[in-house]
Parts: structure tokens; sequence; C-alpha cells
């Protein structure tokens, strides 16, 4: 075989059996690194697919050179009538061949491995790709009859999302979204092309005394197809344990890789008091809402636990949390340092809680004013949960105050990725392309997060932002004035709009019963109202009161088209600059 022959004396299989084994020791090493340096276990196809297409190129070099002690020369054609020698294969040469092959099929099974993982289309129904490790926790049905253990039920879902999101590789959607379709009205092909997730999970619960049984199904979600199912029998103390076994065991089953930290904490020994878990699940349920009644009876549950066992890290998350929601919504002037504590404490009874340092970080962002810490924080809690939605969207917040503006859409919009169904993280991002003058896409946003929940009137109050921006008063009068005036998002919203649109009389009317009760976030909004009437004396007098009561989003002052460019007949003041200078933003 003249063609083998030649191959021999260019040298041509040593140089495919070195890079064989050059490609092999690559791949380990980003197979041992991309961990470690928490890059995606998916970029590893691309180390394959260079092997791959390298390997063609490596046999052209060896087929045309050769490397000798004087470096890089061009392989000579055999002389006519020149004797080659003894080039006729050996047995070594049959066995290089093969082992040759054996790596090529080896790899091609990687790369078509890597390609049919990722390679499961579709689209959500707004229009986004649909990841291959995503996955979503429908609402469990509880067999048990008995309503109260609806919110055992409800912890169990909320907590497996929580187990889930350790894991680094796959990406979870919060439970906001998914308890959407506790009454299976949808396929569940349907649900996931909403929730833009490749599986779904859905099983029952049934508590007896001490005792839970769990079944569980894992489904393709494109597919409606079966992948995995199990019972599972356990007592209620076990049930924190139970939850990171079936986590871990969901991402074996996807084919999604744990690291080891990661499975070493979904393993740990956890036990917990009947009694405690089931008072800090109805806690945290309903520290969750936004309603100030809820939040209270929240409260009592949660100091209930911590009073039955002071040790429930928990139980002061739940707290911490909901001290956050009344600081956003209500913003009570001591509610931020009350969270802070409650997750300091949680933290300091277990450090690896994610929504401890979320939490954390919220108290630190909104009412610190401390940017490093608080992104320390942040990137913590994103360490030890990835798929924390609400983390996502306050880190697009304080990568703006950064001046990392891109940055902060790509954290926006992975919010809205992991909850697709929540009106918040819309309106979150509509109020961020404000910011950008990225008018289309902040109304796309904006109208997104109304359809979402036409009922929520943060949306509203955020699309007649991006409308007063860009000089459509009237438009966002009409989109305020469709919601009932007494809703605190439209009462703080109204007067400024009012103002820029020239009625000073109707927003004068709002001022005046935002006066009575100087909340922070309505010392702010008064004073944006007196900034569009040009009153910039009063504005600034009322930007000092809401400087000096923390109000949570003062910072973003520093921006244009802030609160829909009511801030802007005050940028030029020298007052007005002195105050955002001592914010000491990190731009």
């Amino acid at each position: 075989m003249p063609i083998v022959r030649e191959l021999r004396r260019r040298r041509v299989f040593r140089t495919a059996a070195l890079y064989v084994v050059a490609a092999w020791v690559l791949l380990q090493v980003a197979d041992l690194a991309f961990p470690a340096l928490d890059i995606a276990d998916e970029a590893i196809r691309f180390v394959w697919a260079g092997v791959i297409l390298g390997f063609p190129i490596a046999v052209i070099f060896g087929w045309r050179y050769q490397v000798t002690s004087h470096g890089i020369e061009k392989t000579q054609p055999l002389a006519a009538g020149q004797s080659p020698g003894d080039l006729g294969l050996k047995g070594f040469d049959f066995g290089l061949l093969a082992a040759l092959s054996l790596v090529l099929v080896v790899i091609a099974f990687g790369v078509v491995r890597e390609i049919r993982q990722s390679d499961r289309p579709g689209v959500s129904v707004f229009g986004r790709e649909i990841p291959p490790n995503s996955i979503a926790v429908l609402p469990l049905d509880n067999l048990t009859g008995d309503p109260e253990q609806r919110y055992f039920t409800i912890g169990l879902q909320e907590a497996l999302i929580s187990d889930l999101a350790i894991v680094s590789g796959l990406r979870v959607t919060s439970r906001t979204s998914s308890s959407l379709y506790a009454d299976r009205k949808k396929t569940v092909a349907e649900i996931g092309l909403e929730l833009g997730v490749a599986y779904v999970i859905e099983g029952t619960v049934q508590r007896v005394g001490d005792n839970v049984r769990v079944r569980l199904q894992l489904i393709n979600a494109a597919l409606d197809e079966l992948l995995w199912s199990e019972n599972y029998n356990r007592e209620v103390r076990d049930v924190l344990m139970l939850q990171g076994e079936i986590a871990k065991t969901v991402a074996d089953e996807v084919g999604v890789k744990v690291k080891p930290d990661e499975r070493s904490r979904l393993t740990r020994r956890r036990e917990v008091n009947p009694e405690v878990y089931e008072l800090v699940v109805k806690g945290t349920y309903f520290a969750k809402q936004f309603s100030p009644e809820a939040i209270e009876k929240g409260f009592k549950f949660l100091n209930e636990a911590i009073d039955v066992d002071p040790r429930q890290s928990l139980a002061y998350a739940g707290l911490a949390l909901g001290y956050n929601t009344i600081g956003h919504g209500i913003n009570a002037h001591d509610a931020f340092p009350q969270a802070r504590a409650a997750a300091l404490k949680a933290l300091e009874i277990d450090e690896y809680s994610g929504e401890g340092w979320a939490a954390l970080a919220e108290a630190q962002m909104y009412y610190d004013w401390d940017w490093e810490t608080s992104k320390s924080s942040m990137l913590k809690a994103l360490q030890l949960s990835p798929s924390l939605d609400q983390m996502h969207a306050h880190y697009a917040y304080l990568l703006v105050l950064y001046g990392r503006m891109e940055e902060g859409i790509a954290a926006a919009e992975k919010a809205r990725e992991l909850s697709p169904l929540d009106p918040l993280w819309a309106g979150f991002a509509a109020w961020i392309y404000m910011l950008e003058e990225r008018w289309d896409e902040a109304e796309q946003g904006a109208d997104e997060c109304i359809s979402l929940d036409p009922g929520f009137t943060f949306c509203h109050y955020a699309y007649a932002q991006v409308l007063t921006a860009q000089g459509r008063y009237d438009e966002a009068v009409r989109i305020l004035e469709s919601v009932a005036v007494d809703n605190s998002f439209i009462l703080w919203s109204l007067p400024p709009t009012y103002a820029m649109a020239g009625r000073r009389d109707d927003a004068m009317k709002l001022v005046a019963i935002l006066d009575q009760d100087h909340t922070p976030r309505n010392l702010m909004h008064i004073a944006f109202t007196y900034s569009a009437l040009g009153e910039l004396d009063k504005a600034i007098e009322y930007l000092e009161l809401a400087y000096d009561a923390r109000a949570d989003w003062l910072p973003w002052i520093a921006f244009k088209n802030a609160y829909g460019g009511a801030v802007e007949p005050m940028r030029d003041d020298p007052r007005f600059r002195e105050i955002v200078a001592r914010f000491n933003l990190p731009q």
C-alpha cells in the first residue's frame, strides 16, 4: 500500500498520535478547570469542537512538514529509484490505527451527546430560547385532604426549588411563575413552553402524622415523556435531607454535573423539629405576600418557630425577607435594619444560606448604600443559589450604579428568564431600558408587565415613567388614572406625572395627601413633583428629607431619565449634585 508507506515515511501517524494525546490532556484539564473557574459545563462542547476541527489540520501538517533539530522543515518527496526501506505495516502500526479510530469514535460520540443535549428546540411564550438544563417544579398535589396541609405542600415545593437551585448547572424557574399552574389546565408541553423550561417536575404529597409520602415525576416537557419517577417515605424531621436527595437525583437524571461542594451541601445531615418546620413553612408563605396583614401573620409564625428552636436559620431568613418586602413596599423607616439583623442571624447559623445572603445584600444596598459590601453579598448569594431570580434582578440595579449598563440589562433579563411569568421583573427590566433610552424594549417590558398581571400597579407605575421620559405625558396620565388612586404606587406616581403634564392643581392635591405621612417613598415623590413644577427650593428641601430617611430607590436619581424625567429640572442645581455626591456611587 504505497499511500500507507508514504504516510509512515512522512511520520503522519506519529503526528496524529501526539495530537490525540495532547487533545486528551486538554479535555481533561478543561473538564477539571471549568467548574473551578465557574465556567458553564456546556462550554466544554467548544473544546470538543476545536479538537475535532484541529485533527485534520494536524494530519495535513504532519504530511507536509517535519519537526527536526533544525526546526520545522518541509518534507521532501521520495526521489525516483530511492528505496524507502522496510515500511510495511507492523503489529504496532495496526494497534496505533485501531487506538486512533477508537479515540475518534469517542470524541465524535461526545460531540453528538453535547449537541443532542443542547439541541432541544423550543421558544417560550415571550420568544426566549429554552435552555436544555432548565427545569420547573409545579405545585405538588396535597393528598391529605386537610386544607391546613396546603402550606406544608407549598413549603415542600419551594424547598425543593431552593435545593435544585444549589446546582449551578441547572436553571430553575422560581415558584412565583411555576405556582400559576396549580390547576393543571394546560398540558405539560404548554407549561414547559410558557415557562421556557426543558423539564418539569410534578408530584403528590401526603402527610400522615409525623410521616410524609412524596411521589415525584420528571418529565421531558417538549415530548411529554416520563423520564423518572420515585416514591419517598420519610419522617417529617428528615424532610430537609429528602429535598437534597431529590435535587441530587434530578440533576443526575437531567445529565447535569453536580460539583463536589454542591453535592456536599445537598447530602449533609439536616434534621428539623416537625412543629418548627410547619411554623417556618407557614411563616415564609405569608412573609412573601405584599399585604402588610399577611406579612405580620408570617412574622407571628416565624417568631413562634424561633421560640421553639432559636437555631432555625430558615425562620430568620423568612423574617429578613418579610422586612425587606416592607422596606420596598410600605417603606417603613426601620424595616431594612431589621432585615439586616435577621439575615445576619440566619447566616450565623447557616453560612450556606443563599436566601440569607440575598436578604442581607438587599439591606446593604437599599439602606446602607454600601455598594461594595452589597455586591460581595450578592455574588455570594448567586454562587450558593444561582437560580435566585430576585437576586439577579437586584444585582441588575447595582450594576447600573457601577455604570455597567449592558451587564445590568443582562442580569435583569436573567431574572425574567428564571421567572418568566413574574410581572415584577419585566417592570424592572423596563426601568433599566428607560435609563438607556432603549424605548422599544422599555415599552415591551412594561407592556409585558401589565399583560402578566393587569392588577399589579407597579406595572402601571413603570409604564407611566417610560412614557413621561419620552415626553408622552397625556398617555402616562391615562395609564395611571385607569387604576384606583388610593393604591400607593399610583399615589406616588400621579403627582409628578400631573406636574409634567402641566396639571399643577391636580398634582398639589395629591402632594397634600403624601405630605401627611413622611415615609421615605412619599418624601421622594413630593420632591419629584416640585422638581417637575420647577419649584427647585421645595424640591431640594424634600430631597434632603428623603435622603435623611434613607429612601431605598433614591440613589438612582443620579441617572438621566430616572423617574420618567421628573428629576431633570434639578440636574444642574449645585445642591442636587451635592446630594448625589454623598451617595459615593461606585462608577
